[in-house]
């Protein structure tokens, strides 16, 4: 029997409320929304601030029969969602249409919510996304297009990230763009104009997130500098008065990552993924109203979604 719930009423018009009032949204992942890898630790692409090390510490699932068989386990196990992601090839592409029979089951048979890393994508492929049931995409979007060949190793054109948008918004798929900050080696870079090229969407969402110091690659002694989070976050703030501006679960590591979510908080953000402890007790002891949720930051907070506190 399905157990297929929907995600809850979307408010559209009070994420501005969050930055008027002391009121923020902690999100928690861990095993309440893992991520699966379809490609295991395979990456074609071995983008220099990752080379395919972070789908390390991903649930891999690469057939249909994987994911189907992992999913389920995880929502018996009280899993509230999945974020399916991968690696890329050579084009930046996660190849999850071959997966799009094991999504289809698992709406019809789970109340999992299922969101997506896609990299670049088609309308086309956007579409059968939608009709599986899928729930949203999250979707990088680089505003330098020499980041993108210097980093990423792509050859590839502003038009593309901004068909790649289009695409994701007119399937009518959930879609929650993400703008990285210092991913060109640390500095801050096309950051400001990845977020003009999002306003084409008016998304309900943005998330900004943070290059991460990888061990064993290119890039692991490299962190962006903590204030140009502010810089970021209040622009967008400005920007999308009506969006959530969330930050996201990458953004550093050690005192940085406090730091940065201390700069999120007062430059208001309506949320924050994986924040620190320190972070959850400064925001008690500065008077904020505090939401948990068990989901991708990324979603829309919703009741199927809330939980009371952090788990242990």
């Amino acid at each position: 029997m399905s157990e297929k719930r929907p995600l809850g009423k979307i408010n559209t018009k009070n994420h501005a409320h969050y930055r008027l009032t002391k009121k923020i949204n902690f999100f928690i992942t861990s095993t309440l929304f893992p991520s699966l890898s379809i490609t295991g630790s395979s990456c074609s692409l071995m983008c220099k601030h990752c080379e395919g090390k972070l789908l390390e510490a991903l649930i891999p699932a690469t057939t249909c029969d994987e994911l189907e068989k992992k999913a389920l386990s995880l929502y018996k196990h009280g899993a509230k969602g999945i974020l399916i992601t991968g690696g890329c090839d050579k084009r930046g592409r996660v190849q999850i249409n071959s997966l799009i029979p094991a999504i289809k089951k698992l709406k019809e048979t789970t109340g999992l919510i299922i969101i997506a890393h896609t990299g670049f994508i088609s309308s086309d492929e956007a579409a059968l996304l939608k009709d599986s049931g899928l729930d949203g995409i999250g979707f990088d979007v680089i505003g330098d297009m020499t980041t993108a060949r210097e980093v990423y190793g792509l050859e590839v054109s502003e038009k593309e990230y901004t068909d790649s948008l289009l695409a994701i918004k007119n399937s009518g798929l959930m879609i929650f763009p993400h703008v990285c900050v210092g991913i060109h080696f640390g500095k801050l870079g096309g950051e400001f104009h990845a977020l003009e090229m999002i306003r084409a969407i008016n998304p309900l969402t943005i998330i900004i997130t943070g290059l991460m110091p990888v061990a064993g690659t290119p890039m692991a002694h490299i962190k962006p500098v903590p204030c140009d989070f502010e810089n970021v976050i209040k622009k967008a703030v400005t920007m999308f008065p009506n969006a959530s501006i969330v930050l996201g679960c990458a953004h550093s590591t050690g005192k940085d990552r406090d730091e940065i979510e201390k700069i999120a908080l007062r430059s208001g953000v309506s949320g924050i993924a994986a924040p620190t402890m320190r972070t959850i007790g400064f925001a008690k002891e500065n008077g904020y109203e505090i939401n948990y949720y068990g989901a991708c930051c990324g979603l829309v907070p919703g009741e199927k979604t809330r939980i009371e506190t952090v788990p242990l």
